[in-house]
């Protein structure tokens, strides 16, 4: 099998991440029309905690493995690949076992304590059984990536995503009727479905992939002990997982906090879940779906400026930086004036829900700083700063739970849209100023923010424009949307190519890594 090199892995990767991001906005519009504002804050709340569990039992694990294998195969050390997937194995099956094990026990004091709803009960007992294979599939996963078959983790989580809808529509609509406990319970039964056969199907293919591999990896003799590859496997994970457990934990809090927060404010139980709901479930899906070509791209650089620093090949690692940033800033900037522009044509046609809109426009702003810190977290991770991850992530979770429950029960709803426009500017700098003292890129602000504000500028204005003289009565919202969508991306570009925004070098650039395929 050829192998896919960083740009032709990003876009496969960048098609199936839109391809799954669509069919979950698909489950969540149907959850909203189901459970409703509110019965989606209690649903986020269970995620919540689902979410922490994984966390905890996974965390690391897939760009570690990744990482690890990654600079092994740099190295020629091939025989070693099996030996850290065995671990890796061992690793995961213990933490991912415990986990599971103490989420079923403690689930009925956590939805008593913390949910504060006896019926969600269920729901995490079922999810508990699904930690394990979600676990071992990221070591599949990492294990693919590293060795550049990103087809093979892409194809997994479009089926795993395909079954997880379906089962969600058929078992919802079932056993809805029969009240909450059985309708999140139902939610419960089809995620863990989609995660088993998410793990079988990466199973499978991990032992044809065995079967087939180059004789370098089966007869090498330049093997490592089992030792030196463990510590390796751990230095590398240890710094992503505490990342990750500091901040699922902070995360966890601020679930719990923002509730109780709102319903001191003022607001009914009912009421603060609504908002909840509305915020995390609703809001933040919208936010987070065009980032998809951005999260390919910090999936697959973690081994790609692995192998490029280990090899000492500063040269690719800079350049590589400048443009993935480049391109971040132009992806984000043209976000954040459509989300400015049709918030509430948004809103209504994803959800009926007028109340979206408003939210989803002041958020909008944080779009750029949400996206830098996606990709720059991939690229400190690739360089081993992990520390420096770990470090933010403190910062930034002491802020946030701090502010969350003492300004949030005195200012409500607008506390917390402050919140997390400043938890995001600030995180999304420090990662950024860390990314720049390391790999030592210039910021080059006119090219990479102005020309792209300009652009986006003129792209919301005159797509409003010709809708309002051209459609104003005659198109459905739904199509207006689309064409206002696309009349803002078109003008976008064009403006962008217009003041040399987008050049011939970066149309070369990409042309380049798009064709160029490698042995």
């Amino acid at each position: 099998m050829k192998e896919q090199n960083l740009i032709v892995s990003t876009i496969l990767l960048t098609v199936t991440s839109f391809f799954t991001r669509t069919i979950g906005m698909i489950s969540v519009i149907f959850l909203s029309q189901v459970l409703g504002s509110s019965g989606m804050g209690l649903y986020q709340l269970i995620m919540s905690f689902y979410s922490t569990a994984i966390v905890f039992a996974s965390a690391g694990l897939s760009a570690s493995v990744s990482k690890v294998i990654a600079e092994e195969l740099g190295n020629c050390q091939f025989h070693n690949v099996h030996k850290i997937m065995r671990l890796a194995f061992i690793l995961s099956g213990f933490t991912s076992f415990s986990i599971s094990l103490l989420l079923f026990i403690f689930a009925p004091f956590i939805a008593d304590h913390f949910i504060y709803d006896i019926e969600s009960t269920l729901s995490l007992r079922i999810l508990a059984i699904s930690i394990p294979f979600m676990a071992c599939s990221s070591c599949f996963k990492g294990y693919f990536y590293a060795t550049k078959k990103t087809v093979y983790p892409a194809s997994a989580d479009i089926l795993e995503q395909i079954v997880k809808m379906l089962l969600l529509i058929l078992l919802v609509k079932i056993y809805a009727p029969l009240g909450d406990r059985y309708t999140y319970g139902a939610i419960g039964l089809g995620l863990t479905i989609g995660e088993i056969t998410s793990w079988t199907y990466l199973l499978s293919l991990y032992i044809l992939e065995k079967r087939r591999e180059p004789i370098a990896y089966r007869s090498s003799r330049q093997s490592a002990s089992t030792h030196s590859l463990f510590g390796k496997l751990i230095y590398s994970l240890l710094p992503i997982a505490l990342v990750s457990y500091i901040g699922c934990l902070f995360v966890s809090v601020e679930n719990i906090l923002i509730p109780s927060g709102l319903q001191k404010f003022g607001s009914s139980q009912n009421d603060s879940l609504s908002i909840y709901g509305m915020l995390r479930g609703m809001v933040m899906p919208i936010l987070f779906f065009p980032s998809a070509f951005l999260t390919a791209f910090s999936t697959t650089l973690v081994p790609e400026i692995s192998r490029a620093n280990i090899l000492n090949h500063q040269k690719k690692v800079v350049y590589t930086t400048n443009r993935v940033i480049q391109f971040t800033f132009m992806l984000s900037i043209l976000v954040t004036g459509v989300f400015i522009n049709y918030s509430q044509e948004l809103g209504i046609v994803i959800y009926h829900n007028p109340e979206i809109g408003p939210i989803l426009r002041i958020l909008s702003f944080i779009v750029p700083f949400m996206y830098v810190e996606v990709v720059t977290d991939g690229i400190l991770k690739g360089l081993g700063k992990q520390v420096s991850s770990l470090k933010y992530s403190i910062v930034d979770s002491v802020f946030r739970t701090l502010t969350i429950y003492f300004i949030l029960p005195i200012k409500g709803i607008h506390a917390f849209i402050g919140i997390m426009m400043i938890s995001n500017i600030l995180t999304s700098t420090l990662s950024f100023n860390k990314l720049l003292e390391t790999t030592s890129i210039k910021f080059q602000v006119v090219h990479w923010i102005m020309k792209p504000i300009l652009a986006a500028l003129a792209g919301g204005t005159f797509s409003k424009l010709i809708l309002n003289v051209l459609f104003i009565h005659t198109a459905s919202p739904t199509y207006k949307l689309i064409l206002g969508i696309s009349l803002t991306s078109f003008i976008y570009i064009i403006v962008l190519i217009l003041i040399e925004g987008f050049t011939h070098e970066d149309l070369a650039w990409l042309k380049k890594h798009l064709f160029a395929w490698s042995h």
